[in-house]
């Protein structure tokens, strides 16, 4: 029974891409705040919880990424496989025998190492809805590829013209591609736009800390002069959730009291506008989440380091 051991097989594969991409980086991270731990200095600890953070998410999002990319090549070429399928079939062939002059006559770039596979389980003899439904597990990320997957076995299982069914489903998966082209072309001012939006936002959020901070503490130290009203830093004696998340980024930044206060809620509320735009960006642009977490990496990144550059070079008040 053969079923059964390639399944297995395949869900190994999907263990050891789990371990690489997942524990290993979690491995190095523990490591990473372990040292930070041993030098008992907060400051470092905080900015290795920081690079720890990255380790961790850096790997996972690079390899969903490069899924998505790969996806979006087998998309591209899957088309023109079909309709090599479709003139071997005119000829009479079987659809083992089609894939078979296909695999050994056409290049499809990223979809030719599955082409050479679907050729090879077919010469041990495996069923040909189960060879393609092997290669539906491994494109199951494409919306295009299982529908048109799914429109070939219906028809090889009902007979007739499989040929010009081949032929109407590569016709319809290019179709879509263009409009897909078309859609992407118009959004992309869009996704300049969300850049521009969140750049902007990020350059407000310094400004307002670095005109309102000074005011606030040169008002504390004229509080007798206001009758009793001061402002007064929020988290003082709180140990709950945001303030105790506030005092881990007080330490990054090596920020105190309530310029630390403003400091931190500025920046977190930058990070999440930034998670969140990048998370659109990508949905407008590319029609996917997994590539809106590529926008959303930069602008976080680029948060992190304005923020740390403003704040190290004394640019921004530290209340120290």
């Amino acid at each position: 029974m053969r079923i059964p051991t390639e399944s297995l097989k395949f869900q190994g594969l999907k263990i050891g891409e789990q371990v690489k991409v997942i524990l290993i980086p979690l491995a190095i991270a523990a490591a990473i705040v372990a040292v930070g731990v041993a030098i008992g200095d907060a400051a470092v600890l905080a900015n290795l919880v920081i690079i720890a953070t990255f380790v961790v998410i850096v790997p996972y999002f690079i390899s969903k990424y490069t899924k998505l990319l790969w996806l979006k090549n087998v998309e591209s070429q899957f088309p023109n496989f079909v309709r090599d399928l479709a003139d071997s079939q005119r000829s009479g062939m079987s659809f083992a025998e089609s894939i078979d002059i296909v695999a050994a006559s056409a290049s499809y770039g990223k979809l030719t190492p599955e082409v050479l596979k679907m050729k090879n389980r077919l010469s041990w003899g495996t069923h040909f809805i189960r060879v393609l439904e092997i290669f539906g597990e491994k494109v199951k990320g494409s919306r295009v590829i299982t529908e048109a997957l799914a429109i070939i076995k219906q028809s090889y299982e009902s007979g007739g013209s499989t040929a010009d069914t081949l032929d109407a489903v590569a016709r319809d998966i290019i179709t879509l591609r263009e409009a897909d082209a078309e859609r992407q072309s118009l959004v992309k001012q869009n996704v300049a736009i969300m850049y521009g939006l969140f750049f902007m936002f990020m350059g407000i959020s310094i400004m307002i800390i670095y005109i309102m901070v000074p005011i606030i503490t040169s008002q504390e130290q004229t509080a007798g002069d206001l009758r009793g009203f001061q402002f007064t830093n929020p988290c003082d004696g709180v140990g709950i959730f945001p303030c105790d998340f506030f005092y881990f980024l007080s330490l990054l930044f090596g920020a105190e009291g309530i310029t630390a206060y403003y400091i931190s809620l500025f920046f977190s509320i930058v990070l999440i506008q930034g998670i969140f735009t990048g998370l659109i960006a990508g949905q407008l642009g590319e029609d996917s989440v997994v590539a809106g977490g590529k926008h959303a990496l930069i602008m976080v990144i680029s948060a992190i380091l304005t923020f740390l550059v403003l704040t190290k070079s004394n640019f921004l008040p530290l209340g120290l």
